[in-house]
């Protein structure tokens, strides 16, 4: 058998060098690159989907870490507020921290009961003097961290003026604020009964156990 022979001229050579490269880079799209930027597309559709599931699940931390705060503030608040009656605790809390003061008075008003919720209101009005403004702030800052819940209301300062002698200065402060109480657990006497009287008769309620409060709050935590 006779092999057919030929000599292939220049310009053949050049068209099947370039038929050569041709079929060498779709081979290389085809088996390399499309593949490659495949891969990479779906990286990065998985890289954001990922991202989208990261910010929800910020998101629900954050949701939760808040449920926890209000919580902890809550309990705090639970604590700072004792049950009815107490008033003697609070007369000494008004003396020792006014007892700073170089004179001072303060007078107390009846209870009030909130109509909504078990929260007990006493109000008082309170006046004292004093030689600088840091004294006076000093005051104010152990009478709102004091053991029981206090808020200050409407304070008005007089005295200093740019003339007047610093070693003579006196700052007259008159004011209001509140303590507060809670009906739960209260011990009953005439004037709250009284009160529960004029709203329909209610009842002191009972705190509830240790364990159906913790199950309350891990319920409130989880909702």
């Amino acid at each position: 058998m006779k092999l057919i022979s030929h000599d292939f001229t220049l310009l053949e050579k050049f068209v099947l060098l370039v038929l050569i490269l041709i079929l060498m880079g779709i081979g290389y799209y085809r088996l390399v690159d499309q593949p490659v930027r495949q891969g990479i597309e779906e990286a990065h559709a998985q890289r954001d989907k990922l991202q989208v599931d990261l910010d929800a699940i910020n998101v629900r931390i954050s949701d939760y870490n808040n449920r926890v705060n209000e919580l902890d503030e809550a309990r705090a608040l639970r604590h700072f507020m004792p049950s009815y009656n107490n008033s003697d605790e609070e007369l000494r809390t008004l003396n020792g921290v006014l007892s700073a003061a170089r004179h001072y008075s303060f007078d107390v008003d009846k209870i009030t009961l909130s109509e909504t919720d078990n929260q007990i209101r006493r109000n008082f009005t309170f006046s004292f003097k004093a030689t600088d403004f840091e004294s006076v702030k000093g005051i104010f800052s152990r009478l709102s961290n004091s053991p029981t819940r206090c808020l200050i209301g409407t304070i008005e300062c007089s005295g200093l003026t740019e003339d007047a002698k610093e070693e003579s200065a006196i700052i007259t402060v008159r004011g209001e604020g509140a303590f507060y109480e809670t009906l739960v657990d209260a011990q009953s006497d005439a004037v709250l009964a009284e009160i529960l009287k004029e709203q329909g008769g209610r009842v002191i309620p009972e705190s509830a156990p240790p364990e159906e409060a913790e199950s309350a709050s891990q319920e409130e935590a989880a909702a």
